[in-house]
Formats: C-alpha cells, structure tokens, sequence
C-alpha cells in the first residue's frame, strides 16, 4: 500500500534545532510532522554524547540567558527529572554551559513531542526531494517496511548536514575559503572519574606524555571531559578529524580510526593523571559528532568578524552568544571572544534557503562565514534557529514572502528572546 502524508509544515531533523522547529510550527496551528533517523530525539545531544548545552547564556562572571522559549523547556523538562540546568562556568574557557545527561534529555524530548500536536517519525530516512518551480514539492523516504511519501506546503531542513537542501540540488557552502571543515570528534562515555572539573591543561599534558610514551592514536592535544560536577562520569570529546566528504566510504573509515584514537586517549590519561587511573570507557559515539559541514546560502549572511562586536538588527529572529570556538588543528582550539554578557543577532534573512519560496533552515547549517558558524552550530542556538524556522515556514505557507514582524510577534508569544 502507498503511504502518502499530508501536512502543511515538515521537517527533517530531529535534533535541538529540529524538535524546537516543530513544536513551534504546530503551535500556530500548522499541521506539522517531523522526520528523524534515529530512534531518538536530541542529535548531537544524544547520539553523538555532545553533553553541554552551548549558547544558552553569555560568557561572563554574572551569564545572562539568551535562549528561551523552547529552549527553556527542555530545561524546565530536564529540572522535572531532577537535573540541576544551572550554568557551570568552565575554568579552562570562562564560558558558561549546563550540561546534562543524554539519557534524561531523550525522555524530555520524548515528552514534548508525545504531548505536542506534532506527528513525529522516528527510524526514518529521506532519499529524495522533489523540487519544482522554485518550490520543495514533496520527500521521499523509506523505513524498514518500505517507502512513503511526505508532502507539505513549506519545509524546514534541520539535519545538520544540510540533506534536505543537498538532495534538492541546491548549492551548498562547504567549510572555509579553503573547503576545510572543522574537525569532527567521537565522543566517548568514561566512568570512575573524581567528582571534580577536569582541566584542559592537565589532559592536554597527558597527551603530550603519552606521544612520548608511544601510544598510537593520539592526534588532537587540546580538548575537554565534560562532566556534571558532582558526578563520577563524563565525556570526551578530544578523538578527532577532519571529514573530506558526508559519504558512507569517508564516514566509515573516520568512525574507525576514532574509535582506536578513544582507546589511545583513555589509556594516556590512565597512564599519565593520578586521579583518572581507574578510568573505563563505557561508550563511544554512537555516531562521530559533525561540527561543519553544509551550510545553506541565505539571503543574509552572518559574518564572523561582524558578529563578534555583538550587533543588533531590526530583524532579528533569534539571539548568538557563544565565542566562536574553532577546532582546526590538533594543538589548537581557538576562542574569539564577544564581550561579557553580549549577544548578537539573528536575522531571519540567515535562515532562508536563497531562491526557494517554502525552504527554511536551522541549526548549523544556516547561513554564515566557517568563523560565524564556530558560533551558531551550538545546541542552546540551535533551539532558538529551530524555534525559529518552524514559526517561519507555518506563517508563510501560502505566500512567497515573510512578514518578519509577524514572525518576532508570534516568537514572543511563545516565549522566546529575539
């Protein structure tokens, strides 16, 4: 039997920037399903063991909160199951994050969607996009009982790679202005750790030791555990590369490579820091945690030196406050920092697929320079994009045009920070 769905919004992805696109859309009362690959909700948050939400707050002594409206949610979610979502200022970056456990966060999302007006599809897979005259007509995918079709009148691409907008033969951004990404890392699960912050330099020490000591597998010096404080387990998200390409040859090869980097990392910090002796690594990945990739070209592009003096726009849709972190170099990670308690804007132009009437974007691959995206690819902003997009895409469902200031009123409505 052909299955075949109707809907006024869809959207691919259902990571931070996908579920919040979603619930979003629903709640001006678009009919809205939502598509995921996995068998769960939360992207880099959980399947890629990415534990800390970037981008909520400011840097500074005192961090302001910049996302809310969805964003809070999962917060206020995580706080129903006893998480504690304050920020923790971290003593190697001065940056504040709240960081989480992956496990609770799946059964946050869980909640929001199973009670939201959404139809979600989980262990699904697009392969195709139908475009015609400037429009995304309908999405091909296929589970394992076969394939469906998904139509709609806009769409929000919130994959993270950019698929949806990818296998629509629009061009893409590909890194840098040399077609370089950011490294990719597979984070990895490691129990028996001491119920304090671990610091950048002494990892970064051990490494070094542990090339001296001929353990193979070491690349990447500098890098984080990250961990609840109070908690004897964390994860590091030091094993890293960089990918040439999204194919399953290259994603193949990279997971296998990390996966003996994981073991050469665990046992350098064994063999080299007192207190970590009796690590264990409990887990890595699943998947490889993809910092750059596609990005779309918007009708505005965010520029990195540009956003890093923190201005504001009348258009704004959402708020960017994390320093744009760039990992490009094994014995480098670089930060550029706004000033304390700044943000920046986003401006709604930043999340329009250029030359599609009924494509939005959100999450990492909205439309920046490689420096800006150091910035917006974060979770915490990823929430207020996707919240976004979804309100975009479902007020602009029979026209060519938005109306940015119903977009900021609708927005506001629904609790979020412009």
């Amino acid at each position: 039997m052909e299955r075949v769905y109707d809907y006024d919004v869809a959207v691919m992805g259902g990571g931070s920037a996908g579920v919040a696109a979603a619930l979003a859309a629903s709640r001006t009362g678009a009919k809205t399903i939502l598509v995921e690959r996995n068998p769960y909700f939360g992207g880099e948050a959980t399947h890629s063991q990415v534990t800390s939400y970037c981008g909520f707050y400011t840097r500074g002594e005192h961090p302001d909160q910049v996302v809310q409206g969805i964003g809070e949610e999962v917060l206020a979610g995580l706080r129903k199951y006893g998480a504690d979502t304050a920020p923790t200022i971290s003593k190697s970056t001065g940056n504040a994050s709240i960081r989480f456990n992956p496990e609770l966060v799946k059964l946050v999302l869980d909640d929001l969607m199973v009670e939201s007006d959404v139809k979600y599809l989980l262990h699904a897979t697009m392969i195709d996009v139908k475009k015609e005259d400037e429009k995304i007509t309908e999405i091909l995918c296929m589970d394992d009982e076969g394939h469906f079709t998904i139509r709609a009148k806009a769409f929000v691409d919130a994959t993270g790679n950019g698929n949806l907008v990818h296998l629509a033969g629009i061009k893409m951004n590909w890194g840098n202005e040399q077609g370089l990404t950011q490294q990719a890392s597979l984070a990895f699960k490691l129990d028996n750790l001491p119920r304090t912050d671990i610091l950048m330099s002494d990892l970064e020490v051990a490494i070094k030791k542990g090339k001296e000591q001929g353990i193979v597998g070491l690349e990447k010096e500098k890098g984080l555990i990250i961990k609840i404080p109070s908690e004897n387990y964390g994860y590091c998200t030091i094993p890293s590369k960089v990918l040439t390409g999204l194919d399953a040859e290259t994603l193949t090869a990279a997971e296998i490579e990390l996966r003996k980097q994981v073991n050469a990392y665990a046992t350098a910090f064994k063999n080299n820091i007192p207190e970590l002796s009796e690590i264990r690594v409990a887990q890595s990945g699943p998947s490889i945690g993809i910092r750059e990739a596609r990005r779309i070209n918007g009708e505005v592009i965010l520029i990195g030196e540009e956003i890093i003096k923190a201005p504001k726009s009348e258009d704004s849709i959402a708020r960017g406050a994390w320093s744009p972190e760039i990992h490009r170099s094994n014995t480098e990670l670089n930060y550029t920092h706004i000033p304390d308690n700044e943000y920046f804007s986003i401006p709604i132009g930043a999340l329009k697929v250029k030359d599609v009437q009924n494509l939005w974007a959100a999450g990492r691959l909205i439309s920046t320079d490689s420096t800006a995206l150091g910035s917006v690819r974060v979770m915490g902003t990823g929430f207020a994009t996707g919240q976004a997009a979804g309100v975009a895409a479902a007020l602009t469902l029979d026209s060519e045009h938005y109306d940015v200031k119903k977009v900021q009123e609708e927005l506001l409505k629904q609790g979020a920070l412009i």
